[in-house]
């Protein structure tokens, strides 16, 4: 993929991020794309794309020059942790961070650093997400909307299986 723009990563580039975002809506979008399993990134619509992108690269150390294998390993705990919902390895999501602009690259592929501030296009994204995320990091962000999101699945399953029990209150 690197070296060859797939059509959502041009589409990205392309759409104009509106200078400020509504932080509650974008916060309701993150965590109905969490809490999901099996994640294909190419087959997400472009802003849940760019929103996926830019979960992982919170978690990407800032003003920090890393190594391949460093980065990989960076990844690889965000694919375990926020980005679980994903369905990649982390060379797949390394090249789509690269491709994207969230991720700049040596010509090399030796040096990798976060972009600061996240793409000039996506600025207004990477903002966003520092006030939904709020003094917390995506992890811990990621791990309480995957909790909640599982404790309201198991309280619907309790109550749909009372209904059915003859002589059990609703």
């Amino acid at each position: 993929m690197h070296g060859c723009s797939h059509p959502a990563i041009t589409a990205m580039h392309a759409a104009p991020t509106a200078p400020s975002l509504d932080t509650t809506a974008l916060a309701g979008r993150l965590r109905r794309l969490v809490v999901k399993n099996g994640v294909g990134l190419g087959l997400l619509p472009t802003d849940d794309l760019a929103l996926a992108l830019a979960c992982v690269w919170t978690g990407l150390p800032e003003s920090r020059v890393m190594t391949e294998p460093e980065v990989n390993a960076v990844l690889k705990l965000q694919l375990q942790g926020p980005a679980a919902c994903l369905a990649t390895d982390h060379v797949e999501l390394r090249r789509w961070l690269v491709d994207a602009g969230w991720l700049q690259r040596d010509g090399y592929g030796r040096e990798y650093r976060r972009v600061p501030g996240g793409p000039a296009h996506h600025r207004a994204l990477a903002q966003a997400l520092a006030v939904v995320f709020a003094g917390t990091d995506s992890s811990t962000w990621v791990a309480a909307q995957r909790q909640a999101h599982a404790a309201a699945r198991d309280a619907r399953r309790q109550r749909w299986q009372q209904q059915g029990q003859p002589g059990v209150a609703a």
